[in-house]
């Protein structure tokens, strides 16, 4: 009986590796004909035996097959996984025989590739449609098969440079910051530069500086500033944290003039500074009275450059006429403080007279510099509601400064116009 059973028991496993060897040689007859719905229906049936589960052979077909039939619309559209169904194939087959796979892998001049690319592929076309939580996980997805081809030393780098890029751009686009992050800060880490990857030194110092982390913050502004000079942008968030910290005043000045230093030709910096100076003396009232004249000409001083560097821009034109204006102003205020009738008196009042004069004068032909930029723009540029409250704010100026020296003609005609504008 024994001799029997070992007999009956040798036949059983003898059949079954016969089985085994048909079943994978079906499987690879059917994908050398390119026949893919049989060659699936063959290998999914072999899978489906549990001692198939440990033939490398038999994982290794049904990523390629896997892989074919994602290039079907209709198979694909019914198994949108379809790409990491075959990857997850590939993997197990590795992991069951690495040498093997590996050989069958360059035989095949590694199929996985496609895997990856088309992971990556279908990540942009949800980029492209907006669709950026979709974008990221197939992004994510291609990371997956993109780092088991770096691992195993067939291809690729340690930092896969575009696809962390897009897979960060899309996470910042759904608001998902953390992950963003994670992508950007590899591209930072690695010390990549080059168009376009000055967003990722960017928002990783904001992250960092957002959270008042400053040591890392600063880290990452060092590493952006080293590859991208030209970019402001750090020195605009270093003012940023100090008007946070300490409010607006001479200290933010002197930051401004000390960031000035190495952005000197840098249009937005220079203005910003001018208008924080020009709140800080005329809406805040903060300036001493003795100081007031120095901080005047430095706010001159500045929009003389930027008014240099961009004539076309309105903003410095029309704060350098509301500067001269809102001091014309200040001085007529005090001039209405002053009731005596002396000499003295009488004198003060001609020279404050004399002064405001002459900085109404000062302050007309910049608004008209800055409303003859206004008028040349299109209807679709006016229609933006800051733009078009500096216009109004323009013509209300010229219309009160020529009021203010009697020019009756002029007040009029931009009076005119302030009325159309606001029909």
């Amino acid at each position: 009986m024994k001799m029997k059973q070992f007999l009956f028991t040798a036949i059983a496993f003898l059949f079954a590796l016969g089985v085994s060897a048909q079943d994978i040689k079906k499987v690879r007859g059917f994908y050398d004909k390119k026949d893919w719905a049989k060659a699936k229906e063959a290998v999914d049936l072999m899978m489906a035996n549990e001692k198939e589960q440990k033939n490398w052979e038999a994982w290794y077909y049904k990523g390629l097959i896997y892989g074919q039939l994602a290039a079907d619309a209709t198979f694909k559209a019914a198994n949108p996984d379809v790409w990491m169904t075959s990857f997850d194939a590939y993997q197990k087959a590795h992991e069951l025989d690495p040498k093997q796979t590996e050989t069958f892998m360059t035989l095949r001049s590694f199929p996985i590739f496609s895997n990856y690319l088309e992971l990556q592929k279908e990540g942009n076309e949800f980029y492209n449609n907006r669709d950026y939580n979709g974008a990221l996980e197939k992004y994510k997805l291609a990371d997956k098969v993109g780092r088991f081809i770096y691992k195993n030393k067939w291809a690729l780098s340690e930092v896969d440079t575009v696809l962390y890029y897009y897979a960060g751009a899309a996470a910042m686009q759904a608001e998902k910051m953390d992950e963003a992050i994670s992508f950007f800060q590899k591209i930072c880490d690695a010390g990549i530069g080059g168009e376009g990857y000055d967003i990722c030194y960017r928002y990783v110092t904001y992250h960092y500086d957002s959270k008042k982390d400053y040591a890392t913050a600063d880290k990452y502004a060092a590493l952006g500033r080293k590859l991208y000079p030209t970019d402001s942008y750090y020195s605009k968030l270093d003012l940023d944290r100090e008007r946070k910290n300490a409010g607006v005043g001479p200290e933010l000045f002197k930051r401004y003039e000390a960031v000035l230093q190495t952005d000197a030709k840098d249009y937005d910096i220079r203005f910003d500074y001018a208008a924080e100076m020009f709140n800080w003396v005329f809406m805040d009232q903060k300036a001493p009275a003795g100081e007031k004249q120095t901080y005047l000409d430095k706010i001159a001083e500045q929009l003389k450059i930027c008014i240099q560097t961009q004539p076309k821009k309105h903003e410095a034109h029309l704060l350098m006429g509301k500067t001269y204006y809102n001091e014309a102003a200040a001085l007529q205020d005090e001039l209405r403080t002053i009731k005596g009738t002396t000499p003295a008196d009488t004198q003060k009042k001609t020279e404050m007279k004399t002064k405001m004069d002459n900085l109404m004068k000062e302050a007309i032909p910049h608004l008209e510099n800055g409303l003859a930029i206004f008028e040349s723009m299109s209807a679709d540029d006016l229609k933006e509601r800051r733009t078009k409250n500096e216009y109004k704010s323009t013509l209300y100026l010229l219309t009160e400064a020529y009021k203010f020296m009697g020019n009756t003609e002029k007040e009029k005609f931009y009076q005119k116009k302030y009325d159309a504008l606001n029909q």
